[in-house]
This record gives C-alpha cells, structure tokens and sequence, in this order.
C-alpha cells in the first residue's frame, strides 16, 4: 500500500511539473538565437569599427567588445553539453581577438564558425521546413512595419541601416535576417516587430530584405546552379553566408536567395527530400519528435512522391528498398525508438536517396535518344559501305 501511495504521488508531481518541462526547450531556443544574433552582427559590424587595427568608431568598437560578452553569457546558461567548453572557449577566443584589434576578416570567420558550432551542438532549427516565398509576398509586411527605420525600399535612414548595401547584406544568411525579427532575439525590433508575427511571417521578411541588395540584375547562369546545388535548395539557401563564398557563388547566391519561386527549377531532383529530412534529423536529436515526423513525412510526400515513378522506371529493386526504409524510419519515429536506431535509419535513407539521384540523373528519354541515334549511325555507316563497295564491284568488273 505505501508503495502505491509513492507511484501516485510521483505521478502527480510528473503531471505538475509537465509543463515546467515543456518550456525548458522554447527557453534554450530563445538563448540561443539570442547569442547567435549576436555573434552575426559580431561578424557584420566588427569592420565597421577596426580597419588594420585602426580604431575607426569607439562606440561601435565597445559595442563589439559587449556582444562577445553577452553571447558567452547566454551560452553559459544553456544546458551543458558535451562540446560547451569547447564552443566557450570559441568565444572567449573571439573576445580576445576584437580586444587585440585583429583583423576585419579573421574576425568575422571566427564570429560565424561559432555561430554555426552553437546551431550544431544546440540543434538550432535555421532553414524553414516549407519553401520559400516570392519577395513581393512579404512588401505589404514590410511597408506596415519597416518602411519608418529603413525607406521605402530599403535605402535606410536615421532609423535603421541601408538594406541595399550589397556588401553589408551578403554578411548575413537568411537565417541570420530571420532571427533579427525576432523581438526576443532582437532588442532593436522590440517596438516594431511584435510577436504577432508568425515564423513563416519572418521568413518571407527575411527574403523581402534580401532582395533590395540584388533589385534590377539579372539572373546568375544556369551553369552556377549545377556547380553550386547545394545553394540552390534548402537548407543551403537559408544558412550559407555569401561573403564566405567565391565571387561567382556569392553573386549567384545573393540572387537566388532573393528569388526562390523562380530557383525551385534549378534544384536538382531528390534535393527536397533530403533537405527536409535534414531538419527531421535536427528534430529529432533535440527531443521534438512530433517536428521530426512532420518533416519526414513532408520529405515523402514533396520531395519523393513526386519522382517514385521515375525511380522505379530506371530501378524496381531500389523502389522496393525504399519504400521499405520510409516505412521503416516512419515507425521508429511514431513509436520512439532509440535515438540511435533512428538516425542510424535517416542516414540510410538519405545515402539510398543519393543513389537514386545518381540513377535518374540522366532522364530514361535521353538514353532512349541516343539508343536510337546509335541504331540511326550504325544503318547509315552500313548503307554507306554497301554502296561504296557495291560501285567499287562494278567498277571492277569493267576492267
């Protein structure tokens, strides 16, 4: 009996402290967007104030100096993980640089390899699991909230920096824009930007705002998009900074970044899918499950669906083993299967994806078409010679 009494009480207080429970992670999220807002304006601004050791601007200088601080703060009081001490001594590193005046680049590298080494041992969610938006979606959105600070098209003023500056925008990702809009990352939009904006909101802002630096050029080649796939789908798009690219990459980057409904054709097949089950993966090692079957299912039914015909006509066995592995790694994810199992599991889905993007890599058409050519050749090769040694006979014969 006393032992039944100790299995309610637990039960009870499981119940009562749930909710304490389930707001632990939003809160960690929140720190961390925080410490990587400001390790990328670290990375954007630093150069602003030091050129060559030279001390440009001392407010902007101490402003720096405040942002490595705060962000080795804000880690501190996220969760310990295997890997903190590591990523505490990154900022402490920057700390120091900026204190010793280093240079504008080896700072911003050192900013933004921090950056993404707290989003990777964090788990930090920054591409959006839907595609991206035109950039004239969110116009209406940014004339209601930031025509004031930034002009009517982006130029800047008194109130906000020039959103046109390509120089100056290329420092950041679409993530990095993103999380500027969160008034809870971002004390600078806490007046403007209110929480009634949603995330998808956010995100078409964010390509809004990335559009002003690339207004008027035109399209990058088509030849880019086959060299650089990665930035050309998510999650690449959304998390790669094009400052960190070469010339060409950047330039094309900085464009397409801009026009994602007009990039989606250039995205190589499969490439939906496996982004999407890269978020799922992220999901999942952060303990939200729920996201995690979302986006896997997202990446069956957008990303592999639509080409499972064209998979099977180039290989029934591979259809068959993928359809098994979904299957699969869908229950695991239902059913709470070891973290272990599961991602073991979305691994070997995503190198079974990668085959068959190498098998319909060239259509079936295109091999029927040079079947044919060859067959064409090969009769007009014979004909050729049927008729040259049929002329050489009768010339023979005359002799």
């Amino acid at each position: 009996m006393r032992y039944q009494w100790i299995w309610l009480c637990f039960c009870f207080l499981a119940l009562f402290l749930q909710p304490l429970w389930a707001q632990q992670s939003p809160e960690n999220d929140r720190l961390a967007a925080r410490a990587s807002n400001l390790l990328s304006y670290i990375a954007v601004d630093y150069g602003d104030a030091i050129d060559e050791g030279r001390l440009l601007d001392t407010e902007l200088y101490q402003l720096q100096q405040q942002h490595a601080l705060q962000a080795l703060q804000l880690v501190q009081q996220l969760p310990a993980r295997p890997g903190r001490a590591t990523l505490e001594k990154s900022i402490a590193e920057l700390g120091q640089a900026i204190e010793h005046r280093e240079s504008a680049k080896k700072v911003r590298r050192r900013a933004n390899e921090t950056a993404d080494r707290l989003a990777a041992l964090y788990q930090m969610q920054r591409s959006p699991a839907h595609t991206l938006p035109a950039a004239t979606l969110a116009m209406p959105l940014y004339r209601q909230r930031c025509v004031s600070c930034h002009g009517e098209q982006g130029e800047g003023g008194a109130g906000g920096p020039d959103l046109q500056d390509a120089t100056r925008i290329a420092n950041f990702s679409l993530y990095d824009l993103y999380n500027t809009l969160d008034p809870t990352v971002e004390g600078a939009h806490e007046g403007d930007v209110d929480g009634t904006l949603s995330a998808w909101q956010r995100w078409a802002l964010a390509v809004t705002v990335a559009a002003f630096s690339v207004e008027g050029q035109l399209p990058p080649s088509v030849d880019l998009a086959e060299r650089y796939p990665a930035l050309v789908g998510l999650p690449g798009m959304a998390v790669t900074r094009p400052v960190e690219l070469p010339d060409d990459a950047a330039s094309a980057l900085m464009w397409w970044r801009a026009h994602p409904h007009l990039v989606r054709a250039l995205e190589p097949p499969l490439a939906r899918a496996d982004g999407l089950l890269r978020l799922a993966v992220t999901d999942y090692r952060g303990g939200d499950s729920a996201g995690a079957y979302h986006k896997l299912m997202l990446a069956y039914r957008e990303g592999y669906l639509p080409l499972r015909a064209q998979i099977g006509a180039r290989d029934e066995v591979l259809i068959t083993q993928l359809q098994a592995r979904w299957q699969k790694l869908r229950r695991q994810v239902l059913t709470g299967a070891p973290n272990a199992e599961v991602i073991a599991s979305f691994q070997d889905l995503r190198a079974m994806l990668a085959v068959a993007q190498a098998r319909i890599g060239s259509p079936v058409g295109n091999e029927r078409g040079y079947l044919w050519a060859g067959l064409l050749f090969a009769l007009a090769l014979t004909l050729t010679l049927g008729l040259w040694w049929g002329l050489r006979r009768r010339k023979l014969s005359r002799l």
